[in-house]
């Protein structure tokens, strides 16, 4: 059986699916998350350089691989604060997360690291999402 709706008319009802489903996909939604952000940024010690930092960001990697309820970390320059060189950003699951890191023997090699690159007194934020 014949259909009763011109081919023209069927190519441009199916573009325009097309291009509907294609807008319906490509829409960006941005969803709130619950987990709790940790951001602290600090200065380098005098003489420490460009090896040490990739140190740091080497032994932050593999803390954050040792640590259950770490999703994410951000390491890098910051590039609005003239008193802070480098920063870093991890996303915990929880509360309870960031008390386990806090605490956990990987932290604590961490720090070991860390604190001989970093000027005493770096600034700390801790976010809780809702």
């Amino acid at each position: 059986m014949p259909c009763c709706i011109p081919r023209s008319t069927r190519l441009w009802l199916a573009g325009g699916l097309l291009f509907s489903a294609g807008l319906l996909v490509g829409q960006r939604t941005v969803t709130p998350q619950k987990t709790l952000v940790h951001a602290f940024a600090f200065q380098l010690q005098e003489g420490a350089g460009e090896p040490q930092v990739q140190q740091v960001w080497a032994e932050t990697r593999k803390m954050a691989a040792a640590i259950p309820g770490i999703r994410n970390v951000w390491m890098g320059k910051v590039t609005n604060r003239k008193e802070y060189q480098y920063g870093v950003v991890m996303e915990f699951e929880n509360q309870a997360a960031l008390k386990t890191y806090a605490g956990h023997p990987a932290h604590k090699a961490w720090e070991q690291v860390y604190s001989k690159v970093r000027v005493e007194g770096s600034n700390t934020l801790d976010i809780q999402g809702e």
